[in-house]
């Protein structure tokens, strides 16, 4: 499976390894923002930087690093 999507990763690990299932709703968020932060002419006015907070960027760097953090649990095994 090729994918950029997070979820899409957690679902089919999570058909094999049913931890993985607890990490879907941080893998919705960030992919909420797979694209919103990368392209300028995304939102309405303004660039892409104006719709985020250092409160979302320590919330979405938070849930990457517990993912990351379950896959090395998982290869560690």
């Amino acid at each position: 499976m090729i994918t950029h999507s997070v979820t899409e990763l957690l679902e089919e690990v999570s058909k094999i390894v049913g931890s993985f299932q607890a990490f879907l709703d941080y893998g919705r968020e960030l992919d909420r923002h797979y694209i919103g932060s990368r392209y300028p002419n995304l939102y309405p006015s303004g660039p892409a930087y104006k719709y985020y907070t250092k409160e979302i960027a320590d919330r979405c760097l938070s849930y990457a690093g517990s993912i990351l953090r379950e896959v090395e649990r998982f290869l560690r095994r």
